[in-house]
């Protein structure tokens, strides 16, 4: 990410400042040094010692100091670069996913018009296909879409989400999804209400696709921690779950297993999860069959449970 290559640029130039401080002002006492000695002595002989230690000093403190300058500046160098590459990959994705989302977009709708319009079954069947795959390019073109934004350090809106409200399209879009309010369905959680559609889409998406869920059950709950109240939505299905390590559930560009996607996903979910001051986390249902995801966001003040 953007963000994480400036850092890093500004912590190797603050070494290399620091170090090299650090250095010449060794340098310069242990030079004080030799001559508070010899000055101390006082005889031809110390003096000379004196001129030797110096001449020694002067030569390994610089080849020292211009080592640590050189090793400073490579180290620089190497981040910056880091940092114009992280922003050409940024811009590639941003500029793509501009240009192909109005075609897609549009042949989303051609293709609706003609499953309309089709009255054989053969053609609508194939319609209907071309229709399924042109959501899921859509789908993946949205998420490499929200990438590149969270690659340029794009900030979150967070605002008072009420939950009854927000997954009435969600419940129009999935059907064949089982939506639980284990609280009042009023309650308001603080997030950025187009991140959570993508978050939850992403995750009833790979559930049925990835891990060949009949089943998608998407509950809403509370749950404290000391003095604080978090709404906790789980994802729970009955797919084969996830056989792997589950530290490496969301990094991007990363396949696996033989059926997952890239993890842009997943990656994005993360990301955009922490920036909503929440957090997620992943594990395999006790029966051996499923996986759940829980999300746990802060709550909204109008919604935390009296005392």
């Amino acid at each position: 990410m953007i963000l994480t290559s400036r850092f890093r640029m500004f912590f190797s130039i603050a070494w290399l400042v620091l170090s090299l401080s650090l250095g010449i002002w060794w340098w310069r006492l242990g030079l004080k040094q030799a001559k508070t000695i010899a000055d101390v002595l006082g005889d031809a002989n110390s003096y000379a010692q004196f001129q030797r230690v110096n001449t020694m000093l002067q030569w390994e403190g610089s080849f020292f100091l211009g080592m640590l300058l050189l090793g400073g500046l490579t180290l620089a160098f190497l981040s910056f670069r880091d940092t114009e590459r992280a922003k050409l990959i940024s811009d590639f994705f941003s500029n793509i996913t501009h240009e192909m989302k109005t075609p897609i977009a549009s042949l989303q709708l051609q293709l609706e018009g003609l499953i309309e319009d089709t009255k054989d079954p053969d053609l609508l069947f194939h319609f209907e296909r071309l229709r399924a795959e042109n959501q899921r390019i859509q789908s993946r073109m949205n998420k490499a879409f929200y990438l590149a934004s969270l690659m340029r350090g794009e900030r979150v809106f967070v605002q008072n989400v009420v939950w009854e409200d927000f997954i009435g399209s969600l419940q129009m879009e999935y059907p064949n999804v089982i939506f639980e309010t284990k609280v009042s369905p009023d309650t308001k959680i603080l997030a950025d209400i187009r991140a959570l559609e993508l978050i939850l889409k992403n995750l009833i998406e790979n559930s049925f696709l990835h891990g060949k869920a009949s089943k998608v059950q998407v509950k809403l709950d509370t749950a404290s921690k000391g003095k604080m109240a978090f709404a906790k939505i789980t994802i729970e299905d009955d797919g084969t779950g996830f056989q792997g390590n589950f530290q490496e559930l969301g990094k991007p560009f990363q396949r696996l297993t033989e059926t997952s996607g890239t993890g842009i996903g997943l990656y994005s979910a993360k990301e955009l999860i922490r920036k909503m001051n929440g957090k997620i986390s992943f594990e395999n249902l006790e029966s051996g069959l499923g996986f759940r995801v829980s999300i746990f966001l802060p709550l909204s003040d109008s919604s935390l449970p009296e005392a």
